[in-house]
């Protein structure tokens, strides 16, 4: 197409309502669409924006829904990560050059994407090792880091299926993520078994959970804080990335 072509339309997609409302908040012009599907402008770029919830099974069957029934030229997932690596510190942006799964190695990212993410400053590339609960121990983190081949790593629930359901479309994609805990810290034990028949984290059972066990409150509430921290960065760093592509056309 020529240089006057349509601009690029964009999928994002996010697990959690925190991270979908930080990344709403940076755009203009909103319009809801069918499927829970947000049309929303970053300058001249159209942006289709669906948190897809979290866990493999609802993240992988929400994101292919985005891409058969919208065919975006792209796919972008954001959220919020755990850090497996020593190095990786709360706050930082990571941005995925490898994710993995039980199944293995899913296709890699957009080539052109990951360039221009990795261009910008304060950034880091990690290896995301996808797991069906969230690690709560520094050993557990440990232990799966030694399987990143020694590349700086990070843990999250849905990576793996946002890329396998963008590649199996042909939808180029990048996946971007902040570092919510740290790899020596600990969480409350009781998260891993507040996880529904899909594989995501009831946040009812773990307030549940929490009742019972008070001296977890203050810890839960600080990571509620950090949450919301975090996200804001993410979502100006995705802010970023959209805009970039406001003179991108379709070739």
């Amino acid at each position: 197409m020529s240089a006057d072509s349509r601009v690029r339309r964009l999928g994002v997609v996010t697990a959690m309502p925190e991270e979908h409302d930080a990344i709403l908040s940076r755009g203009t012009c909103p319009r809801r669409e069918r499927g829970g599907i947000i049309r929303v402008r970053f300058g001249a770029s159209e942006v289709l924006l669906a948190r897809v919830g979290d866990g493999a099974v609802r993240a992988r069957r929400r994101a292919a829904q985005l891409c058969d029934d919208h065919r975006p030229d792209a796919l972008i997932g954001a959220g919020i990560a755990g850090a497996l690596s020593p190095e990786l510190s709360a706050g930082e942006l990571v941005i995925a050059r490898r994710i993995r799964d039980r199944a293995g190695d899913t296709p890699a990212p957009d080539p052109a994407m990951l360039a221009r993410a990795l261009s910008a400053d304060g950034v880091c590339g990690v290896t995301l090792v996808n797991v069906s609960k969230p690690l709560v121990s520094p050993d557990d983190k440990a232990a799966l880091a030694s399987s990143a081949d020694g590349e700086p790593a990070a843990a999250d629930m849905e990576s793996a299926a946002w890329a396998r359901a963008a590649s199996e479309r042909g939808v180029p994609y990048l996946v971007i993520r902040a570092i919510g805990d740290e790899a020596g810290e600990r969480l409350p034990d009781y998260l891993p078994s507040c996880m529904d028949r899909e594989g995501g984290l009831r946040r009812s059972a773990v307030v549940a959970r929490a009742l019972s066990s008070p001296w977890t409150i203050p810890e839960l509430m600080r990571l509620r804080r950090r949450v919301l921290q975090v996200t804001t960065r993410l979502a100006l760093f995705v802010e970023w990335m959209l805009r970039d592509e406001e003179n991108s056309t379709i070739s």
